[in-house]
């Protein structure tokens, strides 16, 4: 430990000054009252008393030196039980900050109490730590790899016209705009999601009806379903609730996109209603549904399932930001034959 008196030796020192002040303020304290009762006549000493005051001392002493050697051996294990697993945790604390996020405290055996909430609360940090550093690497690598396709499309495109390889026609502008458009969603995606996790998706809320909101992207959700085979059916009750329409608009696309993109062909249904003071939105679809592994990390970034065709892995994640900073909550639900995702959201106060 660098600089200044250790802990275990400052509860040492301290324990065993305060055993000697205390027997050294009882023997002053005993006389002190014993004179006074004398003073006031209460307490009379018998005329052949012989003085006591050597014997006092040496008991004063020996009552000093008890105590101290008592407190050494209390403050001792004290100080075990307490400077121990301190040090322990600023070490551990030392390495994490030296960038060793792997480094945890062992469980003490002979700790308990606020130390041993200490030890765990210091773990469940650590773990934190280690796994926010892991998902930015795993976020960061990721983001690479979903910009690196269009990227590449786009610079093989324009190296090709460059080189007169690609005629400059429509066509050509037609696919380079196609994969800009690619680019400025995914980006747009990923801002959702980074300020969602953080905490700050900006909303603008205003009183809204759910089913009137989903009633006017009707003809837009066919347009995105039908050519993939799909039929639009609706189940609208009014389902008022206090969100920002915008946001709302963009959860259920994303919904509708990811149903699109992973359920069978089939007449999926869009029903809202109100109940039990909460508003709820619900979209099903034919499945096959999440794999049961899925199931809770499918409303993370970049997670996809086995039958992926295409997308960023990110539309659940913003659908649960969304969400999430509504106050409301989203949850898969498994029905025969069918699949749902629900969502439900606090009404308007």
């Amino acid at each position: 430990m660098s600089g200044g008196i250790s802990l275990a030796r400052q509860l040492t020192a301290a324990m065993t000054a305060l055993a000697i002040a205390v027997v050294v303020a009882n023997t002053a304290a005993f006389y002190l009252v014993y004179a006074a009762l004398e003073r006031l006549k209460f307490v009379t000493l018998p005329p052949d008393d012989y003085s006591t005051v050597g014997w006092d001392l040496g008991i004063t002493l020996a009552l000093c030196l008890t105590g101290s050697l008592l407190a050494l051996w209390i403050a001792l294990r004290l100080a075990r039980r307490i400077a121990r697993p301190l040090g322990a945790v600023a070490v551990a604390a030392r390495r994490i900050a030296a960038g060793d996020l792997s480094t945890r405290v062992e469980t003490l055996g002979d700790v308990s109490g606020e130390t041993a909430l200490l030890i765990a609360d210091f773990n469940t940090m650590a773990n934190r730590l280690q796994r926010m550093a892991e998902d930015v690497t795993l976020w960061n690598a990721k983001i690479a790899h979903e910009l690196r396709t269009p990227l590449t499309i786009l610079q093989g495109r324009l190296q090709g016209a460059k080189d007169s390889v690609f005629p400059v026609d429509a066509r050509l502008v037609d696919g380079l705009l196609t994969q800009v458009e690619g680019l400025a969603r995914l980006v747009e995606d990923l801002r959702s999601v980074s300020l969602a996790d953080s905490g700050r998706l900006d909303l603008i809320l205003e009183d809204v009806d759910l089913a009137v909101e989903v009633e006017a992207m009707a003809p837009t959700l066919r347009s995105m379903l039908e050519p993939a085979g799909f039929s639009l059916e609706l189940d609208l009750k009014p389902a008022p609730v206090r969100a920002d329409p915008a946001r709302i608009r963009q959860a259920v696309l994303a919904l509708i996109d990811n149903a699109r993109r992973h359920a069978d062909p089939c007449s999926l249904r869009i029903a809202t209603s109100f109940a039990a003071d909460k508003a709820t939105l619900v979209v099903t679809d034919c499945g096959p549904g999440l794999d049961q592994d899925l199931e809770e990390e499918a409303f993370h970034q970049f997670v996809r399932g086995a039958r992926t065709t295409g997308g960023s892995g990110l539309g659940l994640a913003i659908v649960r930001g969304i969400v999430s900073a509504h106050g409301g909550e989203i949850r898969y639900r498994r029905l025969p034959g069918r699949s749902a995702f629900e969502v439900t959201l606090p009404p308007v106060t």
